[in-house]
């Protein structure tokens, strides 16, 4: 029975919806375009839902992530790169590509205004896809010119093999440089591209199934469905109780180090800051045992010198030696523990910054 529902869903037609000034759809039948209009769609098609964010809408990455990031934890990747803060955007993964991970992003606002229009349409939007992701994959020195009304959307790769995408408005007088992008431009014309790429696989921004066919079912299978939805929902009410409790048990923690911040998303950076601020004092410790451990080994190989006084700020080290004879290799010493001196040869004094150069 799955299989046979994955086949009939295969063979159903999509409708792409793009939000704009005016919304444009487009029918799909067999990967072919069949129909297409402007406004509201027609009602009565049979087809899945698609919604096609457009290309000025959508902001495109590749960068490092760390194996393991959830996607819940895209966003804070792009905490220097948005105008907007990271809990604002929505992440729809594209895949990961010599251990950096491609994603495009979205206003977690814009998304939400354009499925509330689809749903009072009575549309069940199943998918959503960036505008870029329509055209056909590229080809080793390939790249996409889409010409659509008033807007030029660019898709490419660069000399280090990164994607690109461009939107870019075409009354523009400035044009972009598109180094990377030249290799052999394929151009489209019109409000949809002719050819489409595959959307079976296609990655989306969520995933959202129709209700399926119903099935007859026994009176005893109708009661083994019924315990096991009993069960399942007496398991999910313990389980979302626990998560509730950590959940509070995380946020008083987080509370107590960061204290209250306005968003999840300032909790994050505060967090990172604190984080920042105690490797860098770890680094100082390493550093300032270092620097004993040196200037001790100097000592007991020069008796006639002592350290008359010692003083750290957290900082730096501020030291205080006498004796007779050529003074200790400062410069040597601070440089071997990738910190900075400054020294005063007349009161034999020295000041170590463990900051760092």
């Amino acid at each position: 029975m799955k299989r046979e529902w994955w086949r009939r869903a295969a063979r159903q037609p999509w409708l792409l919806v793009r939000p704009g000034e005016a919304w444009g759809w487009l029918l799909v039948e067999h990967g072919l375009p069949v129909r297409e209009g402007t406004g509201a769609p027609p009602t009565g098609l049979d087809a899945r839902v698609a919604l096609v964010v457009p290309g000025e809408h959508c902001s495109h990455f590749q960068l490092t992530a760390p194996p393991g990031l959830k996607r819940e934890e895209w966003p804070l990747l792009l905490e220097d790169r948005l105008a907007q803060a990271c809990d604002e955007v929505v992440c729809a993964g594209l895949g990961r590509q010599a251990g950096e991970l491609r994603f495009w992003v979205v206003s977690q606002q814009a998304l939400a205004r354009w499925r509330e229009q689809c749903a009072q349409w009575g549309l069940l939007v199943e998918r959503c896809w960036a505008e870029f992701q329509l055209l056909p994959e590229l080809g080793q020195g390939e790249a996409w010119q889409w010409q659509r009304g008033e807007m030029d959307l660019f898709q490419g790769r660069d000399p280090t093999g990164r994607t690109r995408w461009l939107a870019w408005p075409r009354q523009a007088t400035f044009r972009p440089a598109l180094t990377g992008l030249q290799g052999s431009l394929h151009r489209v014309q019109g409000r949809w591209p002719e050819t489409l790429a595959n959307f079976e696989n296609l990655p989306g921004l969520f995933e959202t199934r129709r209700a399926r066919a119903s099935i007859r079912l026994s009176l005893a299978q109708r009661r083994l469905m019924a315990a096991c939805l009993l069960l399942a929902a007496t398991w999910g009410s313990v389980w979302g109780i626990q998560q509730w409790r950590q959940a509070q048990l995380y946020r008083e923690q987080v509370v107590a180090v960061t204290g209250v911040q306005a968003s999840p998303g300032q909790a994050a950076q505060a967090l990172r800051r604190l984080r920042g601020a105690q490797q860098e004092h770890q680094v100082r410790l390493q550093r300032l045992d270092g620097l004993q451990a040196q200037l001790q080994d100097w000592l007991s190989e020069h008796p006639g010198w002592q350290l008359r006084a010692v003083r750290f700020d957290g900082q730096r080290w501020h030291l205080e030696l006498e004796g007779d004879g050529e003074a200790p290799p400062w410069q040597a010493m601070a440089a071997a523990q990738g910190a900075q001196v400054t020294v005063d040869m007349t009161s034999r004094q020295a000041s170590f910054d463990l900051e760092g150069a």
